[in-house]
């Protein structure tokens, strides 16, 4: 399982939404593939930092991980 699908499966809502997001546009625009490849890439250690910046939003829809990502 690589990372974007472990904050899609287990994590909550914001996790899921930021992994859906990053997965659905992912071949949309080069900013997400690269986001997508990144956020895969990350080792343990980087994985848990961005679960617990993930965890710390409020994100409602995927408009507002897009607002937050482009921000």
């Amino acid at each position: 399982m690589n990372n974007i699908q472990k904050l899609v499966m287990k994590g909550n809502l914001n996790h899921r939404l930021f992994g859906a997001t990053v997965a659905n546009l992912k071949d949309s625009q080069g900013f997400y593939s690269r986001l997508f490849a990144s956020v895969n890439e990350l080792d343990e250690d980087g994985y848990n930092r961005l679960y617990a910046l993930l965890d710390g939003q409020d994100f409602h829809d995927t408009l507002d991980v897009v607002l937050w990502l482009e921000s």
